[in-house]
């Protein structure tokens, strides 16, 4: 009988488990996104303070404002990365308050609560910064694209 219990206790472990799990799969992803992101940033402003350096260099003055919009999205693509890991954290922190709410029977729901109320803003503010990164990268699009669009 007591078999049986503990085996459905470790069931019930499992099954809230699935929540955080899940949360830290799902947002692994959009990290990687966001990463990628990041990355390309970086290698764009190379190439422009690469092609700035030289003197013959057309557009000068627009190459410029691109590596400033193109910094700006760096710090937006910075807030987004930092805010999926604490959604991690946080994620990964439900476990083990999961664990000591069934092994030992203590009440942590309010932990748990607040946890996952982290993790889930977490999310939410990561994707505001990732959309403004998005707009800022049409902006330096246009930037980049102006004299060939006869805007």
């Amino acid at each position: 009988m007591a078999k049986m219990e503990s085996t459905l206790q470790f069931m019930e472990f499992l099954k809230a488990c699935i929540t955080p799990v899940a949360l830290i799969s799902g947002v692994g992803l959009i990290l990687l996104t966001v990463a990628n992101r990041l990355g390309r940033v970086i290698d764009r402003i190379r190439i422009l303070v690469n092609e700035i350096d030289h003197d013959h260099v057309k557009r000068r003055n627009e190459k410029i404002r691109e590596i400033r919009i193109l910094f700006k999205r760096g710090r937006y693509l910075r807030s987004s990365i930092a805010l999926i890991m604490v959604s991690v954290i946080a994620s990964c922190l439900m476990i083990p308050v999961l664990f000591v709410m069934m092994l030992l029977n203590f009440d942590l729901k309010l932990l748990g609560y607040l946890l996952f109320t982290l993790s889930t803003l977490s999310i939410l503010v990561s994707a505001i910064f990732f959309f403004m990164d998005v707009l800022l990268g049409l902006k330096a699009l246009h930037l980049e694209a102006d004299e060939h669009l006869g805007v």
